[in-house]
C-alpha cells in the first residue's frame, strides 16, 4: 500500500516549520566540535540552514538540518562512497569533526554537517552546452549504482506522484497518463542523486565542471525518473525549440549509461509529470511556511507555462528521444 500525503511529507520532514538558529549559535558549535571559526554567510536553501564559514585557512558548506538522521547518514554514506569509486566527480568532501564524528546533534534535535566548499558558478547562469554535463550526469549515475542501500519515502519520489490532490485540470491530465502508462515496479532501479539541475551544477571559469551539489534527495528509484528531472529542469517554453537542450543532455548522457528504450519513451511524459509535481508541492509549501516561501516559489516560478507546453507535444518529443539513441 502506498503511503498518503500526509506520510509521505512527514517522512519528507517538510512538515515542520523551524525557527532559524542564530548564528552565534552555530559559530559556538562550529568552534566546539570541528574546531572552526571565521565569519558566517547565510544562504538560502529548501529545508536545511545553510551557511558558508570563511575561516582564516578555507571556506566550508555549514549545514544544521532537521531531517532524521538516518537520512543524513545516507546523504554522508553517499558522498563517501562517490569519493572512493568516483574521484574525478567534484562533489562536497565530508569534514568530520575533532572526534571523528561526522554528524553532531546541536538545539532542538538538528544535526550539524560541515562540507567543503566548492566554488564555481552555477549552471543555471550560464550559457553553456548541455551535452558534456549530460555525460557528467551519466557518469555520476554509473558511479552511484554500485552504492547499496538508500530505501527510503520521498515525497519527491515520482512514484507517488498520484498522493498528489490537486483540482488543475492540466495536473489531473498529466497525473492520470502517468498512471495509465507508467509501471515503477518494472522499472530499472538504483540509487540517483534525484534532483540534477542547474542550479546544482557549478561551472569553472573554463566551463568545465566544477560541482556537483545537493544530494538531499538521493534515493533508489527509477533510473529514467531521475534523466526526466535532469530534463524537466531544461525545458524552456520561450526557447525557440522547446527540447533542444534536454535533448543535448539527453544525448550526453546515453553515451556513458545506457537506458532502454521502452524507458526513454517516457522521458517527456515524465519531465512534463516532474514539473507539475513540482509545482503542486511548492504551492503548498509556500502557503505552509511563508518564511521560505520566496525560495520555493523562485524554483517552480514557470512550471505551469512548462508544463502545458510539453504536455501538448509529448508525442513528437517521444520520437526526438528514441532517435537520440539511434
Amino acid at each position: 500500500m502506498k503511503p498518503g500525503f500526509g506520510e509521505l511529507v512527514t517522512a519528507s520532514g517538510l512538515d515542520a516549520v523551524i525557527e532559524p538558529l542564530d548564528e552565534a549559535s552555530v559559530l559556538g558549535a562550529l568552534g566546539e566540535l570541528h574546531g572552526l571559526s571565521g565569519r558566517l554567510e547565510r544562504i538560502a536553501s529548501e529545508k536545511d540552514e545553510t551557511f558558508v564559514l570563511h575561516a582564516a585557512d578555507a571556506r566550508y558548506l555549514v549545514k544544521v538540518s532537521g531531517e532524521a538522521r538516518e537520512d543524513l547518514a545516507l546523504q554522508t554514506a553517499v558522498l563517501r562512497h562517490l569519493e572512493r569509486a568516483a574521484p574525478e566527480l567534484p562533489v562536497p568532501v565530508v569534514k568530520s569533526g575533532v572526534d571523528g564524528v561526522d554528524l553532531h546533534e546541536v538545539a532542538s534535535g538538528r544535526s550539524l554537517r560541515v562540507l567543503s566548499f566548492l566554488p564555481g558558478e552555477p549552471l543555471a547562469e550560464r550559457a553553456a552546452a548541455p551535452e558534456p554535463f549530460g555525460r557528467w550526469h551519466g557518469q555520476l549515475t554509473r558511479a552511484l549504482a554500485g552504492f547499496r542501500g538508500g530505501n527510503r519515502t520521498l515525497l519527491w519520489d515520482l512514484r507517488y506522484l498520484s498522493a498528489l490532490d490537486t483540482a488543475n485540470g492540466l495536473a489531473q491530465e498529466v497525473l492520470a497518463e502517468f498512471a495509465s502508462r507508467v509501471r515503477p515496479g518494472e522499472l530499472e532501479t538504483q540509487l540517483v542523486h534525484n534532483d540534477m539541475s542547474p542550479h546544482n551544477i557549478l561551472v569553472g571559469a573554463s566551463g568545465e565542471l566544477a560541482g556537483i551539489l545537493d544530494f538531499g534527495d538521493v534515493l533508489s528509484t527509477a533510473v529514467v525518473f531521475d534523466l526526466a528531472i535532469a530534463l524537466s529542469n531544461l525545458l524552456d517554453a520561450d526557447a525557440p525549440d522547446l527540447w533542444a537542450a534536454p535533448l543535448g543532455w539527453l544525448r550526453g548522457y546515453l553515451q556513458v549509461r545506457p537506458i532502454v528504450e521502452e524507458e526513454l519513451a517516457l522521458l517527456p511524459l515524465l519531465a512534463v509529470a516532474r514539473l507539475v509535481q513540482r509545482a503542486l508541492i511548492s504551492s503548498w509549501r509556500a502557503r505552509r511556511d511563508p518564511a521560505r516561501a520566496e525560495y520555493v516559489r523562485s524554483h517552480a516560478s514557470r512550471d505551469w507555462v512548462t508544463a502545458r507546453a510539453g504536455y501538448a507535444g509529448l508525442g513528437a518529443a517521444a520520437e526526438r528521444v528514441l532517435e537520440v539513441r539511434r
